[in-house]
This record gives C-alpha cells, structure tokens and sequence, in this order.
C-alpha cells in the first residue's frame, strides 16, 4: 500500500513538472522563437524522467529549483534579449498580424452605400435574425454572405422557424442588433448605422501577403511596411504600428545617436562614478567606526554599537522618504540649521553637483553600519600576536594600519566590497526615491536627469518616456548593465577563491 501511494505521488509529482513546462514551452515558442520552445520542452521530458526514474531519487528535490530557476531568471533573460533586438514600445505594441487584424475591421461609407429597415425575428430558442427591406420595399436576407431578395415587398410574420418581433418590442434587442455585422462580398459590411436602419458600408483596408502591403479603398492606396508602420506614398505612417525585429539597431542607436547615445555615455560615467566613490566611503566610514569600536579602552561599546546600527535597521524606504523632507529646500530642517548658522540655503535637489552630494550624504547613512559591522567581524580575526610582534619591532600605529589591518582586512573582506560595489551600481531605490535623477539635462532632450543611474534611467525609458515607452532600448540597456554585473560577480568569484588559499596565519 506504502509503495502504491509513493508511485502515486511521484506520478502526480511529475505531471505538475510536465505540465508547467509545457506552458512554459508554449510561452518561449510564442515570444523568444520555435527553438527556445523545443529546447525548454526537451529539458522538460529530462526533468520528468529524472523525477520518473528510480536511481535518481534526490532529482525530486533538485528538479523545483531548476525550474524555478528557469521560470524567474533564464525566462526574464530571454525575454529581455529577444525584446533588445525588437522596436517594442509606444506605437509598437502589437504585432503584425494583430494589427492587419485591427485595420482590416475599419470601414468607411461610399458614395453607392444603401440603407435598409429592419425587422427582428425570434426563434423559441431566443436566437435572432434579421431581414432587411430597400427603398424600393425589396425584402432581403443574408445567406452565404449575400442579400438574397426573397420576392416579396412585406416583412413576413414568419420565416424559417424565426417569429417577427412587434415593432413596440423590437428594441428590447437592440443590444443584441447592434453587435451583428454581416460581410457581404467584394469587402460589403452591412451594419448597423442607426437605431431604424443598417447601411453597406466597404472595409477600408485589406492585407496583401504576397506583397506586403495594406491596400486603402478609401483613397484608392497601397500601403507598404516599414519601419514596423504601413507607409503611404507620401511617407505618413499609419497607426497603429507593430512589432518587428530591428536586429542591432538599438544597440547602434547607443553610439550613434546622438539623442541617445549623449545621455547614455554620461549616465554610464556616473554610474562608474557613484558605484564607485559611494562604496569607498561607506568603507572609510565603517572602518574608521569599526576600529574605533575595536579600541579596548572605550567604554560603554555594545551601546554605541547599539545606536550605530539604527540606521540600518530601519527601512531604508521609510529612510528615504524620511530625508527627502530633511533636505527640502524651503522647509527642511537640514536647511533650516544651515540658514540659522551660516544664511545658506543649499538646493539639494535642484542643482547636480548638490543632487550627487545629496546621494552619497543619504546613502552613507544607510550604508555605513553594514561596511562597520563587517568590519568589525574582520578585526576580531586579526591575531593579536602580530600587533605584539610589530609592536616589539619599533612600529608605530599608523604603519600597523597600513601593514597589518588593512592588508589582512581587504583579504576578508575584498569580496565583500566588489558585492556592494556591484550592488550600488544597480541602486535603483536610493536614485529613484530621493532624487527620481533630478535636474534634468538641460542641453539635452532625453528623460535621463543628471543623477540618474543606468537603472532608473532604464525604468524610465520603460515606463516614464515623456514622448512614450521604449521598451527595446530599455531592454538593451539592461542588457549592457547584466554584462557588467555578470562580470563583476565572476571576477567577485575569482578573488573570492584565490584570496581564501592565499590566507595564512603563521
């Protein structure tokens, strides 16, 4: 019975796995392409007979992981890749053929349109239908998607099953009456155009696959595509556009472009720049309190510790929010204390150089007690014996520092320092909420503002474009930022590795 209910499970087990991957597979096949698809389905049927087959039993407890690590990470990479090489965003949402779809249900009335009166007809399973009566008291119905004229010049009470509605009681269907359209042949549309009266209308565009092309009735036209956009011969591009591949175009678009590539070169610096000095002095500081707290004649240390790590233990978003308020211009305390003292009033957020100090003033209160509680855990595995040694050797405190703490401290915790340099680098909340990359750039018509980073500037070319979203460039700007981290995190490794057989106590 035992051995029957694990068979159970582990076939129950194995039809989830199969059944979100095949989703997932249809999902890949749809937007990355027919071969993401197959291979996702493919590592799928290996998933299954992994969880299946009896000698690899532990693959029941790896296979979730995997998965979840296909779903929340290889998934989003994908798909931001395949988006960098597409004009995906304002005016390219759809795709081509959901677009040809839109178009072709756009009508127009021509200059030999006819109006028709209607009646509603009943069956007794409440199902409707239409006759229709000319000018010339002609009585028709729509069969084949033709109006065939039954030969008669009234409405009968009766035909096909189908009971005429009182004229009292005929617009208790209306809702019913104005959804139907019928097409007719040669692109005839016959709808409704008021409440007494249907009209044929002509479907303005019709798709041409053979060429590519959206044919206009209304104005007599050929439209071709390009640019993600059916073109008139006049150059006007018609909207919606739709979705299409751009090869490296963005990325081209980064160097060549001057609207583009301006801003992006100088948020890249400041990215370096911020990333940089940020992490630096949040170090300094941690390890000037670290060794201070380290000192064996300061009294009442597990208080200041304490109060040291306030600052870290409190959201960093209430945090943020909190010190927008102390930096106003106007009415923050910050500047309140400065104008009593000195009569200055600073514009933090309205002035760059002032908007970067700004930054790194918040982000040193926020940072600060991790670098000291770090370092703190560093010097306590620094040996006292080596101190002593030193100290015997006529060294003075300062070349300890530099001889002793410091080298063997960077060992501990070099890694650590490329992890928050890496982190700042991609400090969306600190950027977006205390200065959302105010000021502007002025010389430059571009949503970046002068202390945006690479990531909050790629939120807003997503999701704040003044002139509408651009979601391609976005996605081959995050592209750019995962390389580098990815970089960043494999030379993380390597240092990590060859630091740890390098240390050595002797």
């Amino acid at each position: 019975m035992r051995y029957l209910w694990r068979n159970i499970f582990v076939f129950l087990y194995a039809s989830l796995i199969a059944g979100v991957g095949i989703f997932f597979s249809y999902i890949l096949s749809s937007i990355a392409g027919f071969i993401f698809g197959l291979v996702t389905f493919l590592i799928t049927l290996f998933f299954v007979f992994l969880i299946i087959h009896p000698k690899f039993n532990a693959w029941k407890y790896i296979v979730p992981a995997f998965m979840l690590m296909v779903i929340f990470m290889i998934y989003p990479i994908i798909y931001t890749i395949r988006i960098a090489f597409t004009n995906y965003g304002t005016g390219h949402i759809l795709t081509k053929e959901q677009v040809v779809e839109q178009l072709e249900k756009e009508t127009f009335t021509p200059a030999d349109s006819k109006n028709y009166i209607y009646e509603v007809y009943v069956n007794k399973k409440g199902e409707i239908k239409l006759l229709f009566q000319d000018e010339e008291e002609n009585v028709y119905i729509v069969k084949d998607n033709k109006l065939i004229s039954l030969g008669v010049k009234n409405f009968p009470n009766e035909i096909d099953g189908f009971t005429k509605i009182p004229s009292d009681k005929k617009f208790s269907k209306l809702s019913e009456v104005q959804k139907l359209e019928y097409h007719l042949e040669n692109g005839i549309v016959l709808k409704m155009s008021d409440l007494l009266h249907f009209s044929t209308l002509r479907q303005r565009y019709k798709y041409i696959p053979e060429e590519d092309a959206l044919y206009d009735y209304m104005n007599n036209e050929k439209l071709v595509a390009k640019n993600g956009f059916f073109v008139r011969s006049n150059g006007e591009e018609l909207l919606p556009g739709f979705v299409e591949d751009v090869g490296w175009e963005n990325f081209k678009r980064l160097i060549k472009d001057e609207r583009v590539s301006k801003p992006f070169f100088r948020v890249f610096s400041w990215t370096v720049i911020w990333a940089g000095v940020t992490t630096l002095l949040n170090f300094a500081v941690g390890l000037g309190l670290a060794l201070l707290m380290s000192d064996k004649n300061l009294r009442f240390k597990s208080l200041y510790r304490t109060l040291l790590i306030v600052p870290w233990a409190i959201p960093a978003f209430i945090s943020l929010l909190i010190w927008v308020g102390l930096l106003n211009q106007e009415v923050g305390v910050v500047n309140r204390i400065l104008n009593s003292i000195i009569g200055v009033k600073i514009p933090w957020f309205l002035d760059t150089f002032w908007a970067r100090v700004a930054l790194f003033i918040v982000n040193l209160w926020l940072g600060f007690p991790y670098m000291m509680t770090v370092c703190l855990g560093a010097l306590q595995s620094i040996p006292d014996e080596l101190y002593e040694a030193s100290k015997v050797d006529g060294a003075t405190p300062r070349q300890q520092f530099w001889n002793i703490t410091l080298p063997l401290l960077l060992t501990a915790i070099g890694p650590l320092l490329v992890g928050s340099f890496s982190f700042n680098f991609n400090n969306f909340n600190v950027i977006y909420l205390l200065t959302a990359g105010r000021p502007p750039m002025a010389d430059v018509s571009t949503v970046a503002g002068t202390t945006d980073i690479l990531i909050s500037y790629t939120y807003k070319l997503a999701f704040e474009g003044g002139r509408g979203q651009d979601y391609g460039l976005a996605a081959t700007i995050s592209i750019i930022v995962f390389l580098i981290i990815a970089t960043i995190s494999v030379f993380n490794f390597w240092i990590s590795g060859m630091l740890k057989r390098e240390v050595r106590f002797e």
